[in-house]
């Protein structure tokens, strides 16, 4: 296999990758420049279904905005300009400087707004969190209820939270909030700032773009909020994102013990979100690529090996751990398919939102056989895609409405996880007024920032097109991924905020080349006007 057939495979996969994504992005971009989507507490007076808008009353309701597209014209412009205006004055910060500040920096505000949301977790993070301080003390009695037999996959997140919970008992004593928590999903938020800021050091080692990274993730307040949802989502991001850095170093340093980070980083990943075999298969995808550009390595091929069988196989190990110590056989779990189905039909939320009545209540109707709900779930997706194919107007819409409720809501959540969970007692006054008195002022921020991201990352996506480093497709790989996964299976606009993260890193580059542009226009102005001055 030559080395030239390599390089076409490369760049045939680069292109392929980028065209999809621009797509995507585009989509994405003008849709978030004519309208955007809300999440909001909606009762049963204010609901309304016709024609022009569907809002359903509930706790968990998408709402789709008409905006003002001249204003967020104009927002893009004053947002671009002040990040083209701040980006020299950070040239002198080294990569440590940058890593150290963005940390600093993010506990700190991270930390302070924990302290003032005093957010307690309901739902499934209520029932996570509280099978783990159970197994801490080693009452395993939750192995029997039916929230871990339908949800087998939670037990990754259980055990970490009972590892933090029996570190914070030994140092402090019993909790009793979860706030603890709360402040460690800060710490992971940290690291997976630096991560990207690395990520984007090691593919691209040009500074400028790594500055670019740092500042665009010094604004971002989306994810810092979110840090009070008790939740997978961010320490299992956090070791997805250092499993893609180390590989990324690995295939350019050739050292196999940076391969073996990366491949443990990816396991902590999917044992913490089984979503994170989204990372898993983008990362298979690089390492193939490289195998076949270079020349065969069985040090390569072993490194694919070895990440694939600890990703696939931590969490069966996990699950198989707790019911030995339980002496409890969790038995069938609802089959993926099921999340496919439900992901096909309408929601009271947004189409293709949780709803139970296709998943964990039929499961439990069909005396939880999993094969009866196998049968039950092929056969109402065939049923829908048959609708889908019958007719073709409402299937661009679902799915159109279902990708903008995900990617276009440019809070993912985070407001509204502040606003309809517990409380251990009343918000301070920092975010009473975020989540009362501005919370509009909060979420038009959001959605200016998120256009500006959505903008660079359009860009960075297009000049992938042209650039030969093939690792520049990395990050929008695995937004790729997770674009397509839950454009199939279940919609939650919370879930998309880890690939929002990673289109910051992409945005920096689409951005960075969007400064070179307006820099070399303003130095041919300013000769031009100087020719003629003189």
């Amino acid at each position: 296999m030559s080395n030239s057939f390599g390089e076409k495979f490369e760049s045939f996969v680069r292109i392929f990758i980028s065209a999809i994504m621009a797509y995507i992005m585009f989509i994405l971009f003008f849709s978030s420049m004519f309208s955007t989507t809300d999440m909001q507490i909606v009762y049963d007076d204010q609901a309304v279904d016709n024609v022009v808008m569907r809002i359903f009353p509930g706790d968990e309701s998408v709402i789709y905005h008409y905006d003002d597209v001249f204003i967020n014209f104009i927002m893009l412009a004053f947002f671009g300009m002040i990040c083209f205006l701040i980006l020299p004055k950070l040239k002198r910060l080294s990569l440590k400087q940058e890593m150290i500040l963005i940390s600093i920096w993010t506990i700190f505000i991270g930390c302070f707004w924990v302290n003032s949301s005093m957010v307690a977790p309901t739902y499934d993070s209520a029932y996570v969190v509280e099978y783990a301080k159970q197994f801490a003390k080693d009452n395993y009695a939750g192995m029997e209820e039916v929230y871990l037999k339908e949800f087998p996959y939670q037990l990754g997140y259980v055990f970490l939270v009972e590892l933090l919970t029996k570190i914070y008992t030994a140092l402090f004593g019993e909790p009793t909030t979860t706030i603890y928590i709360q402040k460690m999903n800060v710490v992971f938020l940290a690291l997976i700032y630096d991560g990207i800021i690395f990520l984007n050091h090691v593919v691209f080692e040009e500074k400028k773009i790594r500055n670019m990274t740092f500042l665009l993730l010094f604004f971002c307040t989306q994810s810092i909020i979110s840090c009070t949802f008790t939740y997978g989502i961010i320490p299992a991001f956090t070791f997805s994102v250092w499993a893609i850095a180390l590989e990324v170093l690995y295939f350019k340093k050739k050292r196999f013990w940076l391969g073996l980070l990366s491949a443990i980083s990816l396991m902590f990943a999917v044992m913490f979100k089984n979503n994170n075999y989204i990372v898993m298969i983008a990362m298979l995808i690089i390492a193939f690529v490289q195998i076949i550009k270079e020349k065969f390595s069985f040090q390569r091929l072993a490194y694919m090996m070895i990440s694939a069988v600890l990703a696939l196989g931590i969490l069966p190990a996990v699950t198989s751990y707790y019911e030995q110590k339980s002496h409890i056989s969790l038995g069938d779990s609802v089959p993926y398919i099921s999340w496919i189905s439900m992901g096909m039909c309408e929601s009271t939320r947004a189409p293709g939102w949780c709803n139970a009545l296709y998943t964990t209540m039929k499961f439990e109707e069909l005396g939880m056989n999993a094969e009866s709900m196998k049968e039950y779930s092929e056969d109402l997706l065939q049923e829908r895609l048959t609708y889908f194919k019958e007719n073709p107007q409402y299937r661009k819409d679902f799915f159109y409405r279902k990708f903008t409720s995900q990617w276009n809501e440019t809070s993912y959540q985070s407001i509204w996880n502040n606003l309809v969970r517990e409380q251990y007692q009343p918000k301070g006054k920092f975010a009473e007024l975020f989540c009362y008195k501005q919370v509009d002022s909060l979420k038009a921020y959001m959605d200016f920032y998120a256009q500006l991201i959505f903008f660079g990352c359009l860009l960075a996506v297009l000049a992938c097109f042209r650039n030969k480093n093939f690792f520049a497709v990395a990050m929008p790989l695995v937004i790729l991924g997770g674009v397509l996964y839950h454009l199939l299976s279940e919609a939650k606009s919370q879930y998309a905020l880890p690939y929002f993260i990673l289109m910051i890193g992409v945005s920096a580059y689409g951005l960075c080349l969007a400064y070179d542009a307006f820099s070399r226009k303003m130095q041919s102005s300013v000769r031009f006007a100087h020719y003629f001055s003189t």
